[in-house]
């Protein structure tokens, strides 16, 4: 009998141990390393499925793991295995194993080592998601969080002979470790506040809730946690790196751009929404940035010409639909917009990269009239293409149409007519574009003149077009068997009481969202249509300067900034040196008085009681140091220096201290016998002309 809660870090650490496998059996393996990603990805999906259908994930009986990991600071290696965390854990492993798959045909010959590296890589990438997906613990999801943007720097960097390869995995380092530092800070106010790091008790006690929701540090940890989400998500203004970041071969940016990293943000909003809901702000903000990305993804995806960066415009464009969806307080809906989102784009993704593959460009302009060199390939990019355009008998009508449906009757939007108006008009405007992009890409490459450079295209082998044909089989199944699809999809929401009720037929007394739908149509094809003169008016509008400008403009005065810091402070002079650390520990000391309540006053003063030898070693000691900085020679100055040593040490005798004066004078002896012999071996130098005073 399987213990289910071994389980739950079996799903996660198992693909851990194989990315060591990989990282050292990959130089004798090569390519066939591969298989390690496949049966890891196999194994936690099957478990984390197995889990899930026991029913304990979705009866109120999550599985739970803990083992106690820093008890002293309350942080604890805590694994959950709730509904939400399986629907991931199953999302990021399936998807895992098809990208497996596909790199095991995609990946050109390279160094072993090398193969090694990128699947250790990749592994390492997809347990660190399964753990994201799966911790209880606020720490621990973060050390799997920053684990993540690790893995993804390297993955993206995997061309790294390429100046782009460097700067896009550079910049998704940059943007993403620094949002999860500002995610850390806000956990670290959670806690402070609650007195617990654990997340399912903060997202279901609500005496804790009302506790954080009285405090003063609770909107500070609320923006902070939601900069992190934005950040990792690509939110704007953050959505700048994913875009760069499609310099990664296809695999990665498959897995970790459409279908695992960019969705750990909005699977956190998911995590955490229990805990900050109440917050007057939370809706605000999450509909005003959720909307933003929401229609700037679509409308920058349309001008786009490269097929990845198309696809990365419009997938950061879903994700602040997602955004907006928590922002709508309507959570019901995510696990049906990310699971649509997932099997479509990471669909499209693959085509992409057999395009790629086979024509050697991902340059639209470029490409054409492949659907005869090319069936396969094309009939896959056509049904995700229709899915992503929202048209049925696809899964993306299903989403379309209950996303519209809760524009229509959400309780929040009700309050502000014209703001509900106008956030329906925004989104049917960004599903006309994203409809406008989907028969871009179709007719772009697959139908048209024969692009010039598809004369030498040809199909490629099933080891590429059957990973992306098994999202396109999910597209039209779930499209298809919607009623199964609704309960399904609720009973992977992070709402437990989610009871989504979606159809390919509109009922006769709701028929809004078809409305919207055929709106949303007309628009699309008005837009493609018209595509030239949209295009030459986005030019004319484009005069923003773009979000990755003004990151490099700020990283640029930074780093200049530090170079002109560095010229000034550490510009080789001792002096300066000595003179800065001085200043400093004086200036803290006296800070340190102050802040004690002490003051010289204090100290009782007197010379009446000292001795006439004191006084006089105390003259003595003045003119020895004075000696020091006035000598003209080395020799001289360091006999004066040894004097002064050794008159401290007298003074030790005048005030009774035999373990101080033994101890200076040990310390002057083999000072003088270092420093004779320095300046013994030193050669001449020119006369220093410091004065004195600089002495």
């Amino acid at each position: 009998m399987i213990d289910p809660q071994l389980v739950l870090p079996t799903i996660v650490f198992v693909p851990f141990a194989a990315a060591v496998v990989a990282l050292l059996v990959g130089r004798l393996t090569g390519r066939r390393t591969g298989v390690l990603m496949v049966l890891s990805a196999v194994l936690s999906f099957g478990l984390a499925a197995w889990l899930f259908a026991t029913g304990t994930a979705h009866e109120g009986e999550a599985v739970a793991f803990h083992v106690h990991w820093v008890p002293e600071l309350g942080i604890n290696l805590r694994l959950l295995g709730d509904q939400f965390g399986l629907f991931f854990a199953m999302l990021i492993s399936g998807i895992g194993a098809l990208v497996g798959i596909y790199s095991l045909a995609y990946i050109p010959d390279l160094a072993p080592n090398r193969l090694g590296q990128y699947y250790a890589a990749l592994i390492a990438f997809m347990g660190s998601m399964l753990g994201v997906a799966l911790a209880d613990d606020l720490f621990l999801l973060f050390v799997f969080w920053e684990i993540t943007s690790i893995t993804s720097f390297i993955l993206i960097g995997f061309w790294y002979e390429r100046d782009d390869a460097r700067k896009g995995a550079m910049t998704a380092l940059q943007v993403t470790a620094l949002g999860g530092l500002a995610m850390m800070a806000g956990f670290v106010l959670l806690g402070v506040v609650t007195g617990t790091y654990t997340i399912s008790e903060l997202a279901s006690d609500t005496g804790l809730q009302q506790k954080l929701g009285a405090s003063a540090l609770f909107v500070p940890a609320l923006l902070l946690v939601l900069i992190g989400a934005f950040t990792k998500s690509a939110q704007w203004p953050f959505h700048f790196w994913l875009p760069g970041a499609m310099v990664a071969p296809t695999p990665v940016s498959t897995y970790l751009h459409a279908a695992a990293m960019v969705k750990a943000g909005i699977f956190l909003v998911g995590r955490m929404a229990p805990v900050f809901e109440q917050a007057a702000c939370w809706s605000p903000i999450l509909i005003t940035f959720g909307l933003v990305t929401f229609a700037l993804g679509a409308y920058q995806a349309f001008k786009e010409t490269d097929l990845k960066a198309i696809l990365a415009r419009s997938t950061f464009s879903t994700l602040g639909l997602v955004m907006l969806v928590y922002g709508l307080k309507a959570s019901d809906q995510d696990a049906l917009q990310i699971l649509n989102h997932a099997v479509y784009k990471g669909a499209l993704f693959l085509v992409a990269g057999i395009v790629e593959h086979a024509t050697h460009t991902r340059d639209l302009r470029q490409l054409g009239g492949l659907w005869r060199k090319m069936p396969v390939t094309f009939w896959l990019c056509v049904v995700a293409g229709l899915s992503m355009a929202g048209l049925p008998p696809f899964f993306g009508f299903l989403a379309k149409e209950s996303f519209y449906a809760e524009l229509l009757h959400n309780d929040i939007l009700h309050h502000w007519p014209a703001v509900q108006w106008l956030v329906i008009a925004v989104c049917v405007a960004s599903n006309a574009f994203i409809f406008a992009v989907s028969f871009k890409l179709i007719i772009g490459i697959f139908l048209g003149k024969q692009g010039e450079k598809c004369e030498h295209a040809h199909e490629v082998g099933p080891g590429l077009w059957m990973p992306p044909a098994v999202l396109v089989v999910l597209v039209v199944v779930m499209g298809l068997i919607y009623p199964v699809t609704g309960h399904l999809v609720s009973a992977f929401s992070s709402d437990p009481q989610a009871d989504l009720h979606v159809s390919l037929i509109p009922a006769l007394d709701h028929l809004g969202p078809l409305v919207l739908s055929l709106v949303t149509i007309t628009l699309g094809i008005l837009i493609y249509r018209g595509r030239g003169v949209v295009g030459r008016l986005q030019q004319r509008l484009d005069v923003v300067p773009a979000m990755q400008r003004v990151w490099d403009k700020g990283i640029d005065t930074i780093n200049q900034f530090g170079v002109v810091f560095s010229s000034v402070w550490q510009n080789g002079s001792l002096r300066w040196y000595f003179s800065g650390i001085l200043a400093f520990f004086v200036g803290i000391s006296l800070y340190a008085l102050s802040r004690a309540g002490l003051s010289i006053g204090d100290a009782s003063i007197s010379l009446a009681n000292m001795q006439w030898y004191g006084v006089a070693l105390c003259v003595l000691l003045a003119v020895t140091v004075i000696t020091v900085v006035r000598a003209q020679t080395r020799l001289g100055a360091a006999i004066a220096l040894t004097a002064t040593g050794f008159l401290v040490s007298l003074i030790f005798v005048v005030y009774r201290s035999p373990d101080i004066l033994l101890t200076q004078i040990l310390i002057e002896t083999v000072s003088t016998i270092f420093i004779l012999l320095v300046l013994f071996f030193m050669p001449p130098f020119r006369k220093d002309r410091v004065s004195p005073v600089r002495k």
